[in-house]
């Protein structure tokens, strides 16, 4: 019975013994990677020119274009296969 109780204290003795010096020492480390952002120029609204007077013809395989500009006043008229349209402005 001696044995049985000396190995359990001789047990007990080691596991607190482990256990004592055990501290944890944790360290985090964060770390920061910066990168700069490249700032985007505002969208540049597209330049819309102004149509120059005169005449234009296109031919085509769907049909005829024709417009045709004096100042403000525009005329366009379109010839194809299944119809055709006329405008002016």
């Amino acid at each position: 019975m001696k044995n049985v109780t000396l190995i359990l204290a001789s047990v007990a003795v080691m596991l607190f013994a482990s256990c004592k010096n055990e501290t944890e020492k944790t360290t985090e480390k964060t770390v920061v990677i910066e990168k700069q952002v490249e700032e985007t120029p505002a969208p540049i609204a597209p330049v819309v020119e102004d149509e120059k007077d005169g005449t234009s013809v296109n031919i085509n395989k769907d049909g005829v274009e024709f417009s045709t500009k004096d100042g403000k006043k525009k005329t366009e008229i379109e010839v194809k296969e299944n119809g055709g349209s006329f405008s002016t402005k």
